[in-house]
């Protein structure tokens, strides 16, 4: 019975990924790019690099975005340049068939990671329910993205004080500069 069973499903995955292979080009370049309509107001990041100045004027944050999965989620990989130690993390937006609603994840490399999700009223992109959980504990942070021209955009961004009142985080101007991917192809 086992022989059969292990049979029967080395044939149907030979056949699953024999027809797989079939239908995709050779050329991974010519796989087609299909972007969900949810994702359209965050478009305009892709597929470059983005610096900006952060409020002490001794670091710079960089985001490199780009499409993967043909399109279905964008990657946004953050370095905070110039920080000790050093400090960067990655994002990946996504659309949340259930939830109705363009979500996100953002791990750190210093263990922490945050959740929210990314609306727009047509030319602004807006976080506002952001919760980030790292050494500290909790924190809820909300932001605006909007952008300026094909080169740059604001990004504006509060954090939750104890207090119940929202404090600034990041009042900045991000500007495209050549891509660099790193170690993240």
């Amino acid at each position: 019975m086992k022989l059969i069973t292990r049979t029967a499903l080395a044939l149907s995955l030979a056949w699953t990924f024999g027809a797989a292979a079939q239908t995709l080009p050779a050329d991974p370049s010519k796989i087609p790019v299909v972007i969900p309509d949810e994702l359209k107001p965050l478009a305009f990041m892709a597929d470059a690099c983005w610096e900006g100045p952060m409020p002490d004027g001794k670091q710079i944050a960089s985001h490199c975005v780009r499409w993967f999965m043909r399109g279905r989620y964008l990657r946004d990989r953050f370095e905070l340049k110039g920080s000790n130690p050093p400090y960067g993390g990655e994002t990946t937006y996504y659309w949340d068939h259930d939830a109705k609603a363009v979500r996100y994840i953002y791990w750190a490399n210093d263990g922490g990671y945050s959740t929210g999700s990314m609306k727009t009223d047509g030319t602004t992109v807006i976080f506002d329910d952001e919760r980030y959980i790292g050494k500290e504990g909790e924190m809820k942070v909300r932001g605006e993205v909007t952008p300026i021209d094909a080169d740059s955009f604001k990004w504006k961004s509060e954090i939750l004080g104890k207090d119940g009142k929202w404090m600034p985080m990041l009042d900045s101007t991000f500007t495209r500069k050549p891509i660099n991917w790193g170690p993240y192809q």
